[in-house]
């Protein structure tokens, strides 16, 4: 698994590399893409308020690109730099936070409360991931294990909103996909809590 993910990880990283590189020489910054990419996952919330799963779909793509070629489009210009990392890492946070608490408002109000707590539990799950992360590395740790990292839980979620129509028994595939998302999430926090236990116990 962590293999295959390198693979794909690796390979879209070259992709957008080179898409980076066009955009940086036609004078787009990394810094724009970010505020873009934040205000889109603004323009998704009233969408998932509403239950328009689908009609979020291609605009949290474009999002997601947006997420994904600010990286890109530092490194083939100028460089990244610290501040527009933490620009970054921080708006990435923000525009999960804000989907994820667009979902919890819908289903709430349509007194779903099973799912709400399923989305809670991701939502909680998430920012867990990255502080992980976060923690690890400053203590010197690298900490990129784990297969629910933030482009998995895009993709998870795009296909619960896509295919939000269909039902698996009597329950949507897009509560199914949200109580997966939470334990898989959940699981990828422990993975990189004993990943960095290890480590660091090993170093003591």
């Amino acid at each position: 698994m962590a293999n295959l993910k390198t693979r794909y990880t690796d390979g879209a990283r070259r992709g957008f590399f080179k898409v980076g590189v066009v955009l940086a020489r036609i004078g787009v910054t990394a810094d724009v893409l970010t505020v873009f990419g934040l205000l889109l996952h603004v323009g998704l919330v009233p969408l998932v308020l509403t239950g328009h799963f689908v009609w979020a779909v291609p605009l949290g793509i474009i999002a997601g690109f947006c997420d994904a070629l600010d990286g890109a489009v530092a490194r083939a210009g100028a460089g990244s730099t610290k501040a527009g990392a933490f620009l970054d890492s921080t708006t990435d946070r923000i525009s999960e936070l804000l989907v994820s608490g667009a979902l919890v408002v819908y289903f709430a109000r349509e007194a779903q409360w099973w799912p709400t707590v399923g989305v809670l539990v991701f939502m909680g799950a998430a920012q867990m991931v990255s502080y992980t992360r976060a923690r690890a590395e400053a203590l010197g740790v690298d900490c990129k294990v784990g297969f629910m990292s933030r482009p998995e839980r895009l993709v998870g979620l795009g296909l619960g909103f896509l295919f939000s129509g269909w039902s698996i028994g009597s329950t949507s595939f897009l509560v199914w996909m949200v109580y997966l998302l939470a334990v898989l999430t959940s699981l990828t926090v422990v993975h990189r809590m004993v990943h960095v236990m290890r480590k660091l116990r090993a170093t003591a």
